[in-house]
């Protein structure tokens, strides 16, 4: 895709993007306030249970798939397709075992644990079969786009008329993730048609090989889930349910306002790797200058919260979320620290990730902050309740970004004479 083309498709995609946006600044704080701090934790623990479980249900593929698939022809997407379903299928049946481990660890006492078990395994599987991969490896993320603004403002609107208690949320956001989730697919089997004697897209042959190629990438999206989902699902066994719904209310704001920048990413990615086949300093510079308007942007963007918390804070009062907001605030002051970090480091995360010389680096980077997290919130980050929890997220972020400079530094140091 050329830079024009790509300019040209954001406005699609961020149309999109400012929708999902609205669910955790609008929708969330909402249904905040009807049900109650107790319930609205016990609703975060069953989002960010199923948002870490769809990680391991996903498989990798949105990485390792679109890689391949970019340059192969339809056949070949069609056999990426094969893999991808066929390993998918495998990794959704870890779905629901998972999940009663998460809730017996985490809500042992819970009167509602049988149904949070059921609702975190359904979303974590309506939240994995995407088929992201295709449609960005085939850049037709700008006219999905589209789909993806029909579904999510029909769940904006039914999660504002009749969101009223945690069971009718959870059963709206899973209505909308699996009809994406079928329309994806649906699309994909409907471009490649015409592949001649298309076999079954499960199939026993494909299972290995499915299972082999994302495992290039399932523990970089397993521990990149840490300094998201990760962090406050290790922490919910230390923090009350009120604690645990309130940090899961402003980590979804702040992780909106980094996501709102994905279809940014996913466009700018196939542009990338297509630079770096012809030199990888060329796709450097490129993935660079997207890097500074992004950090810029991050910036700007915590200023703009800092200073307009007083007008935010009337607005709130008006809607009867005081008490929501008066809980957040001090969340929000920290966790919003990693937009300038966040929003710059993954243009730079994205070219070592298709560099085929660096992205050892990148998973390295990755691996190790997600264990660093992990390891964190579950002990004093999540004993410090809420603020420290939030401090454990930017020292993950930073801990990524010096594992991934020191690594790649080293992987240039050793870099033959001559190599590019």
């Amino acid at each position: 895709m050329t830079t024009t083309r790509l300019v040209a498709a954001l406005p699609q995609v961020y149309a999109t993007a400012a929708l999902r946006v609205l669910i955790p600044i609008v929708v969330l704080p909402l249904v905040a306030s009807r049900v109650g701090a107790e319930a609205f934790g016990r609703l975060g623990f069953i989002l960010v249970w199923a948002a870490l479980l769809s990680t391991l249900v996903e498989g990798g593929f949105v990485a390792a798939a679109t890689r391949l698939a970019v340059a192969a022809d339809d056949a070949g997407r069609w056999s990426i397709a094969r893999r991808v379903c066929t390993a998918r299928l495998a990794l959704s049946l870890l779905a629901l075992p998972l999940a009663a481990l998460a809730v017996r660890w985490g809500a042992p006492d819970d009167a509602h644990a049988a149904r949070d078990v059921l609702a975190i395994a359904a979303l974590a599987c309506a939240y994995a079969w995407t088929a992201t991969w295709y449609l960005q490896a085939t850049q037709q993320l700008a006219r999905w786009a589209r789909v993806e603004f029909v579904v999510y403002a029909a769940m904006i609107v039914a999660a504002v008329a009749g969101a009223r208690s945690v069971g009718a949320y959870v059963a709206i956001q899973l209505v909308a993730s699996t009809t994406l989730a079928v329309a994806g697919w649906w699309w994909l089997w409907r471009d490649l048609a015409t592949v001649p004697e298309r076999r079954p897209l499960v199939g026993r042959d494909a299972l290995g090989p499915g299972l082999r190629l994302g495992w290039t990438m399932l523990p970089v999206a397993i521990a990149g889930a840490a300094y998201t989902v990760a962090l406050p699902a290790a922490a919910s066994a230390q923090l009350g349910r009120a604690e645990l719904g309130a940090y899961f209310l402003v980590d979804r704001i702040v992780r909106a306002v980094v996501s709102a920048a994905d279809p940014g990413y996913s466009l700018v990615y196939p542009r990338i790797v297509a630079l770096q086949a012809v030199d990888l300093r060329r796709g450097l510079r490129y993935a660079a200058r997207w890097a500074a308007l992004g950090s810029a942007a991050g910036a700007l963007l915590y200023a703009a919260v800092t200073l307009g918390w007083p007008l935010l804070a009337s607005v709130a009062a008006s809607r009867g979320w005081h008490a929501e907001l008066v809980r957040a605030q001090p969340i929000v002051l920290v966790l919003a620290g990693i937009w300038p970090v966040v929003l710059g480091w993954k243009f730079i995360g994205y070219w070592m990730l298709g560099s085929g010389r660096h992205d050892n680096a990148y998973r390295l980077s990755i691996v190790a902050a997600g264990i660093v997290g992990v390891a964190l919130a579950a002990t004093v980050g999540g004993a410090a309740g809420p603020i420290g929890l939030a401090w454990t997220a930017i020292g993950v972020e930073l801990v990524v970004v010096a594992v991934a400079t020191l690594a790649m530094g080293a992987s240039a140091w050793r870099r033959p004479a001559g190599a590019r």
